[in-house]
């Protein structure tokens, strides 16, 4: 003991530096306008329930290499100056993220001086992130909608009454910590039509519907109507091949010049000679007394694969109710 008092004696000057080092540190994390730290898991509660907006402060080459799905990339060095692609975001939740959390701290603190109320820094940033098996993606994703979610007391997202289930066309069964979950729900939402999702977590008995309907114990499962749509990334590549919008119904039925209808080369009908049409050379369509156009919009929709892309975009995805599996899905 007498020798550690000698050593600091005789080295005062460096313990002072750490002294006032800590001091700082503890000032920036605890001190009036500190900034937030967030676990990989708090942060994907952020995102899921806040519409949190994800901005990555990396570099070109560290961000291509992979980053958080729907992240917003704006190198540190540039951050001040792209200060307005932010301002909409500014009563907004946003999470700065980076290797480690050093750049993504500092990206914050000059955020916060800026003026955004609610901003914060993911802890031990991306290395944090992957040792956590959270989803990373190499494709620009679309950033989410500036504006707050209503939140409830138990910190879930209102998703109005329970009872618009028995109404929706579109149900959408998922966790609370699903990354997979809220990005299939933003592809429903920028279709613009209504959907129920169903927190199953939060209610057993949806779980044993849920895994009774569709064989399975992974979430997200989407349902249109009484069509199991599957996962994520189901629901992805149904978009890809140009199925999804039939599916919705949103396809609909366009008049030929001629004055009757047809459908749109999507929805799957295709006039034949057997089935009891003929032309006039006037262009009027004639049809037999005897036949009857029996054609559904999805009639020739079934469920595709995952494609490569999607499969190398959802290597790891969260359980229901447990941290996130190597499926597309969450188990």
């Amino acid at each position: 003991m007498q020798q550690m008092g000698t050593f600091i004696v005789g080295h005062w000057e460096l313990f002072g530096a750490l002294a006032i080092i800590l001091f700082l540190l503890a000032r920036t994390w605890t001190g009036p306008g500190a900034i937030s730290m967030l676990m990989p898991t708090e942060a994907i509660q952020m995102i899921n329930h806040k519409d949190a907006l994800v901005v990555d402060v990396r570099t070109d080459k560290e961000y291509q290499s992979g980053h958080v799905m729907n992240a917003m990339h704006i190198p540190l060095g540039t951050l001040e100056d792209r200060v307005a692609d932010l301002q909409a975001y500014k009563d907004s939740a946003v999470v700065l993220v980076c290797r480690s959390g050093a750049r993504s701290g500092q990206g914050a603190g000059k955020l916060r001086k800026l003026g955004f109320s609610d901003v914060h820094n993911l802890g031990g940033g991306m290395m944090a992130w992957e040792r956590a098996n959270l989803p990373v993606t190499t494709k620009a994703g679309v950033p989410p909608k500036p504006g707050k979610v209503s939140v409830d007391n138990n910190g879930d997202a209102d998703n109005g009454d329970a009872d618009s289930e028995k109404t929706s066309q579109v149900v959408v069964y998922s966790t609370r910590k699903c990354p997979f979950c809220v990005r299939a729900v933003k592809l429903l939402e920028s279709k613009g039509v209504g959907f129920t999702e169903i927190r199953i977590d939060k209610q057993p008995e949806k779980r044993k519907e849920m895994e009774k309907r569709t064989q399975r114990t992974s979430v997200p499962q989407i349902f249109i109507g009484d069509h199991h749509v599957g996962g994520c990334d189901e629901l992805y590549a149904s978009e890809e091949q140009g199925k999804l919008d039939a599916l919705l119904g949103l396809v609909v039925e366009e008049a030929s010049p001629s004055g009757g209808k047809e459908a749109s080369p999507s929805a799957g009908k295709e006039a034949s000679p057997s089935a009891g049409k003929e032309t006039s050379p006037s262009g009027d369509k004639e049809t037999s007394p005897t036949s009857d156009e029996k054609t559904s919009p999805s009639s020739n929709i079934e469920p595709s694969s995952v494609t490569k892309d999607e499969a190398a975009s959802s290597s790891n995805a969260e359980t229901a109710g447990n941290p996130p599996s190597a499926t597309g899905n969450a188990t």
